[in-house]
């Protein structure tokens, strides 16, 4: 499953030229050709992947996304937990000011994920 979420996650990029993202600014220098063989490369490999699901009887795991939000979302949450300068001192000492500056927008950041849990929750108990 890991190896065809990626997958998917490749093709995306592929079809793109350039990605901008907060941290990561990820260039595309494939030439057309290169990507049409790549993306045909990435659907046989989709394809063997099937085939490897219907040889072996692996059932198809239906996951609803709003699960799929609650989990990663507290996975971040835990993650940006960890980066805080409490659990960071192992590394190396944090001036206050630092300190102090970080944890304020790690807290700004676990409010805003937590309330999008909270709307993906929401969704799930309305069904």
């Amino acid at each position: 499953m890991e190896l065809e979420e990626d997958l998917l996650q490749l093709e995306q990029w592929l079809k793109m030229d350039k990605i901008n993202m907060v941290f990561r600014q990820i260039s595309n220098p494939f030439s057309p050709k290169q990507r049409t063989q790549l993306l045909e490369l990435i659907t046989t490999v989709k394809e063997q992947l099937q085939t490897m699901r219907d040889t072996f009887g692996l059932p198809i795991e239906t996951v609803d996304l709003r699960w799929l939000f609650s989990v990663n979302l507290l996975h971040f949450e835990t993650t940006l937990e960890e980066s805080s300068p409490r659990r960071l001192k192992s590394f190396g000492k944090m001036d206050d000011e630092t300190a102090e500056t970080l944890t304020h927008q790690l807290n700004k950041l676990i409010q805003y994920l937590t309330a999008i849990r909270r709307i993906a929750q929401l969704a799930e108990s309305k069904k």
